[in-house]
């Protein structure tokens, strides 16, 4: 199935049209407002004609909304932690130095009764050394880097999610906008008949074949159409600044909706269900959380194993004292090498705890995820029969519509022949009007059904 919707750029040029329409329909000092907003938004009336699909709103989203960039940059960050040099697995090399001096004396008796005396004697001395350590086996450190990769793949699973969910924003606020743009032509459209039928009865009662009642009731419903005008373009203006920020553009960014609104016509609810199991998004995500905690137990059994470490170093030390000294100076200098070996033999019972649980937290899990494969399930199937009740609408819309068409032109026909009241006429045209507006919430309608069916399933456009 398939419905077209053409914008075209007479549609601003229709908007201005009616707010002049208005301007010369009303006195003092509303004419002068009036007036003051025509003039205001004259320039966004005529030069404004940007169209936007919904392929083009989906590409702006995904460059520049703001809550997918925040989520890439978390994608970027778990990317950087599974890094090697993150994790211990390169040696680490330090350097150490100083130097030292002291003025003082000293004085020493020995045995024989000599005596040596020393005095303002100045000492330094200075030391310098280089050491490289490396963890040869680390049981943990390899899990937890293997855990790290696997969060990975949560944290991509989390922007998917991230960007569906966006997107499904824009696309239910980019067929609001078209909806009420739809609106808004159908409501110019009763403008335009409530002219003709006013243009008639000021005709008519100019040469005696109407009332100056039928001339009243006719300029009661331009205004109440006018109000209906204005009211939904202060809407479709709501709804237009909305999309732009969902799409993270400037907020004053003018454009019309192209909506080429195609539904698919080859799904299937076993099929539709079927994916839904393997590819729905939060089903995704949990299952990967899962697997990312089931890597916590092997951590915890890692502790029991030894680590095992080596080790280098290069000492230098130098040290100057005074001539009266006993030794007058002094250097070392050398290499050093060692292996160690460490192992937590006994925690004193906490990694066991520890053990048990996380072992409870992953049964939790499992329960969670079995649920939720039920919920998602359901859901499918309520979208299903949601959407196939949305079509089913508007078929019926479609033909409310035709129906309602052909009563308005045989109402229109007797009202030339003055065979109806105005007032029969106006409901003729308020029933067809209430149509066209009901069979525009219905095709927008199922549209969105469908593609928040597709999003449950993981097929979201």
């Amino acid at each position: 199935m398939k419905l077209s919707k053409n914008n075209t750029e007479m549609l601003t040029v229709k908007e201005l049209s009616q707010m002049l329409f208005l301007l010369f329909s009303v006195n003092g000092a509303k004419r002068v407002a009036l007036a003051i907003v025509i003039f205001a938004c004259l320039p966004i009336l005529i030069n404004a004609q940007s169209i936007l699909t919904l392929e083009e709103a989906k590409a702006v989203t995904l460059s520049n909304n703001y809550g997918i960039k925040v989520a890439q940059n978390s994608v970027q960050i778990a990317e950087n932690n599974t890094d090697k040099r993150a994790n211990g697995y390169l040696p680490t090399v330090s350097a150490t130095g100083g130097l030292s001096g002291s003025l003082g004396g000293s004085a020493q008796t020995f045995s024989s009764g000599m005596e040596n005396k020393v005095s303002n004697a100045f000492q330094w001395g200075a030391n310098a050394a280089v050491n490289a350590n490396y963890t040869m086996f680390d049981k943990t450190r390899d899990l937890t880097l293997e855990q790290l990769k696997e969060n990975v793949t949560l944290v991509n699973l989390q922007l998917r999610q991230t960007i569906e969910n966006n997107l499904l924003q824009v696309y239910n606020g980019f067929f609001q906008v078209a909806q009420l743009e739809e609106n808004i032509s159908a409501l110019e459209q009763a403008m335009s008949i409530s002219r003709e039928r006013l243009q008639r009865a000021d005709y008519g009662l100019e040469y005696g074949q109407g009332s100056g009642l039928d001339v009243l009731n006719a300029k009661v419903d331009i205004q109440r159409d006018s109000v209906n005008i204005l009211n939904a373009q202060q809407q479709l203006a709501n709804a237009r600044r909305n999309l732009n920020v969902l799409m993270g553009r400037n907020t004053t960014e003018f454009f019309v909706t192209d909506a080429d609104l195609v539904y698919m016509e080859d799904l299937q609810l076993a099929e539709l269900t079927q994916a839904a199991k393997e590819e729905n998004i939060s089903l995704q995500i949990n299952r990967k959380n899962l697997s990312v905690n089931e890597l916590t137990l092997g951590i915890i059994d890692a502790e029991r194993k030894p680590t095992v470490t080596a080790g280098a170093s290069y000492t230098y030390s130098y040290s100057d004292n005074a001539a009266e000294a006993f030794i007058t100076s002094s250097n070392s200098r050398g290499f050093g090498a060692n292996v160690g070996l460490s192992w937590n033999i006994f925690d004193g019972g906490s990694r066991q705890i520890r053990e048990e649980n996380t072992r409870i937290n992953l049964s939790t899990q499992k329960l969670q995820i079995t649920e939720l494969e039920q919920q998602t399930e359901a859901q499918i199937i309520n979208a299903w029969e949601s959407y196939n009740n949305a079509l089913y609408i508007l078929e019926v819309q479609e033909s409310a519509v035709a129906t309602n068409e052909e009563n308005f032109a045989r109402t229109e026909e007797q009202l030339r022949i003055g065979r109806i009241s105005s007032l029969e006429f106006r409901q003729a045209q308020l029933n067809l009007l209430n149509a066209q507006v009901s069979l525009n919430q219905a095709k927008f309608d199922a549209k969105i059904r469908e593609i928040q069916m597709l999003q449950l399933a993981g097929k979201l456009p």
